[in-house]
């Protein structure tokens, strides 16, 4: 055989293996590559990246979890869903008043990602922005980041791309 037909016969069956082990698959209404039947999310990664480049968080706090601030969100978030709430603990929090986001743990309920807001001194849980649970096969950052500016759009857009969110305490079932 011709070494030209042997490249191009080596080209074609490259191009057959790969199409038959890569798709991309449309899942609530964006796209994840598939590989071999494992789901990668590309664009949500290519997104935190560039998040991570060109986000100020100047304008944002990173609070002291032992500081006054921090200790009445903790109060706020332990009164909110007795009683498995009251174990919970303040893993961080960041503040852009009168905003805040905070990230705790519980003894027996998934870590959450939670979003108050300030008013007459008092902390205010939005019941409708809190994040809990996995995010698979969404990369974990940008899923959760999409979630609460659609459940909080008056939220500072800075606070929300400067929360640091671990996608391996997301990403699992």
């Amino acid at each position: 055989m011709k070494r030209h037909v042997a490249a191009t016969l080596l080209g074609v069956l490259s191009l057959l293996i790969i199409d038959s082990h890569v798709d991309w698959v449309a899942q609530d209404n964006r796209g994840l590559l598939q590989v071999s039947g494992q789901r990668f999310d590309l664009l949500g990664r290519w997104s935190e990246s560039w998040r991570q480049w060109h986000t100020d968080c100047r304008l944002v706090q990173a609070e002291n979890p032992n500081s006054a601030n921090a200790q009445a969100v903790l109060q706020a978030i332990q009164a909110h869903s007795l009683p498995d709430s009251l174990q919970a603990q303040l893993l961080q929090l960041q503040l852009q008043a009168p905003w805040a986001i905070a990230e705790v743990t519980f003894t027996r309920l998934n870590p959450s990602i939670v979003v108050l807001q300030q008013s007459d001194g008092q902390w205010h849980i939005l019941d409708h922005a809190i994040w809990s649970g996995s995010t698979a096969p969404w990369f974990a950052a940008d899923f959760v980041r999409r979630y609460l500016r659609q459940r909080a759009p008056q939220l500072p857009q800075e606070l929300l791309n400067c929360v640091p969110i671990d996608p391996r305490r997301y990403a699992s079932n």
